[in-house]
């Protein structure tokens, strides 16, 4: 057993709470069929994508999963809760992390691997970034059986002092058809333009200050004198 995983869970969960005011899912709960690995890819607008994608896949699909991770170095332990090291600029490294990866689908057929294809955070106003669907390509071709999950994330105000995260996805597919740009960016106009009631939640985080306090009580000594 893991012994850093609870207390790296339980971190990454309270950052969530501070950051949030909820974490909501669009439309119906998900439902993936189990023994079958599936790649859920995501965009990357905001800090914070990678533990809303450990919330989704560990806390409500309550499946295994793994990240790979541009800047592992610097938080080596996210390892914990299944980051891998995925370097820019050491292909050595970025394949022993495809061949775990291979390997735990094989041996954990629940497995869930996060990636971000667009390789870099950036501003919800750029939209989607182009990234290679060669890359999707080749991962069809030397990752076992799997499905393929787009999944939408925005961050919204409702009204509060904190900010919603929202996520939503699109039909998991098996076969990569190179048109995963439109796929990822047709789910993630369909969650920035989800309303409230079509959320279910997932966490509940920090209440705004007009939740906790009522100061009616000293009306009488603000009142304007007529």
């Amino acid at each position: 057993m893991n012994l850093a995983a609870p207390l790296v869970g339980r971190m990454m969960k309270r950052a969530l709470q501070r950051a949030f005011r909820r974490v909501c899912w669009v439309g119906a709960l998900p439902s993936l069929p189990p023994g079958v690995p599936v790649v859920l890819y995501a965009n990357h607008h905001n800090f914070y994508d990678g533990y809303l994608a450990w919330l989704l896949t560990q806390h409500v699909l309550r499946r295994p999963s793994l990240t790979w991770m541009a800047e592992w170095d610097k938080y080596p332990f996210f390892g914990a809760v299944g980051a891998l090291p995925f370097p820019p600029d050491d292909a050595r490294r970025r394949a022993a992390t495809l061949r775990h990866t291979i390997r735990r689908f094989r041996a954990e057929p629940d497995t869930i691997l996060v990636y971000f294809p667009e390789g870099q955070l950036h501003r919800p106003e750029d939209g989607i970034l182009p990234f290679d669907t060669d890359a999707f390509a080749r991962l069809d071709r030397m990752l076992p059986e799997k499905l393929w999950w787009p999944i939408g994330i925005h961050v919204s105000w409702w009204g509060e002092a904190l900010p919603t995260a929202l996520l939503g996805g699109g039909e998991p597919y098996p076969t990569a058809s190179g048109q995963e740009p439109a796929r990822l960016d047709a789910v993630w106009h369909a969650v920035r333009s989800a309303e409230p009631q079509h959320t279910h939640p997932l966490l509940d985080g920090r209440r705004s200050p007009d939740e906790n306090w009522d100061l009616s009580f000293l009306s009488h000594f603000f009142e304007p004198r007529v």
